[in-house]
């Protein structure tokens, strides 16, 4: 049963994003519908909204309950204020409100972002975890591919895993991506991040690595997507209360749930003492204090002193 005494305080649309993975399936196609319709007015009663979306009134009366309401009745209230402080810009989370104070708006962005990270934790098992994690240890190379905003935390990603010792490069365009995985072998891993999952250029890439036989993993928040099923293991990150626009502006909830995700598997290979990861990443350090030390030190008042020999 559900435990409406867990759910966090909030607007709707954060309500639903802390809660959904734990609501039935038939409270789930509720809430679907109320992320997908969160700018509009919620005009229906609940026996006109049972009949609209194939569910029992009972449903929706749980639903309600189960995200901390009294009922129906306020649900549609928390919804009605929700679309009348809407910012309308495409993308930007609804909790958002525009005639708010920066300061304020930063502290609503840090909340949010912290339940987008909770939310992508409450995704993640221990077995899925040891299966990426063993796909890392084990591949000679490894390959990411993402577009956009993801292309970034792939860039993010190699940079950790290359001075983790691992022999890792970022793609970002589709032609070089499907140049890169027709290449790739049975001790190869391609890593796919997209945050809807419906990147094609990500999900083809992937799909081919994995008809070639090497090991293949997607970071998407919809686990039904095309990026998603194009890949052996899926990590999914926690499902933004803002309905997703592809191509237009930026997930900000998205890309920190993608990033923790990295920082997570990159903890992975480097903490567990005794790790040749570990070791590397010392190596690393070093390398990088003695060189820009030295540089540093040839730098006196502006001037480049040379070195001596």
């Amino acid at each position: 049963m559900n435990d409406a005494s867990a759910v966090p305080v909030g607007g709707l649309l954060r309500r639903v994003q802390d809660r959904y993975a734990n609501l039935r399936p038939s409270e789930q196609i509720v809430a679907d519908y109320l992320r997908n319709n969160a700018d509009k007015r919620m005009n229906h009663s609940i026996t006109e909204l049972a009949q609209i979306l194939g569910v029992s009134e009972a449903t929706i009366s749980r639903f309600s309950r189960a995200l901390g309401y009294s009922g129906f009745s306020d649900l549609k209230l928390s919804m009605a204020e929700g679309a009348v402080r809407r910012s309308g810009i495409v993308n930007i989370p609804t909790e958002l409100d525009p005639e708010d104070t920066l300061i304020a708006t930063s502290a609503k962005l840090a909340d949010l972002l912290s339940s987008a990270i909770h939310s992508t934790q409450a995704n993640l098992d221990t077995d899925r975890l040891d299966r990426c994690l063993s796909m890392i240890r084990s591949a000679r190379k490894i390959v990411l591919a993402g577009c956009g905003g993801a292309a970034a935390i792939c860039d993010e990603a190699a940079h950790l895993f290359m001075k983790a010792g691992l022999d890792a490069a970022s793609y970002s365009d589709g032609y070089t991506q499907i140049v890169v995985a027709a290449n790739l072998l049975s001790d190869c891993l391609m890593i796919g991040i997209s945050h809807t999952g419906t990147t094609q250029n990500v999900a083809n890439a992937l799909r081919l690595a994995r008809d070639n036989g090497a090991m293949t993993l997607a970071i998407t928040s919809d686990p039904t997507s095309d990026v998603a099923q194009a890949a052996e293991v899926i990590l999914t990150t926690g499902q933004s209360s803002t309905p997703s626009v592809p191509l237009f502006g930026d997930y900000l909830e998205g890309r920190i749930s993608q990033l923790f995700l990295i920082d997570i598997l990159y903890l992975g290979i480097v903490l567990p003492e005794g790790s040749e990861s570990g070791r590397h990443l010392t190596k690393t350090a070093d390398a990088l204090e003695r060189y820009f030390k030295r540089a540093e030190q040839r730098v006196t008042r502006g001037a480049i002193i040379p070195e001596t020999r």
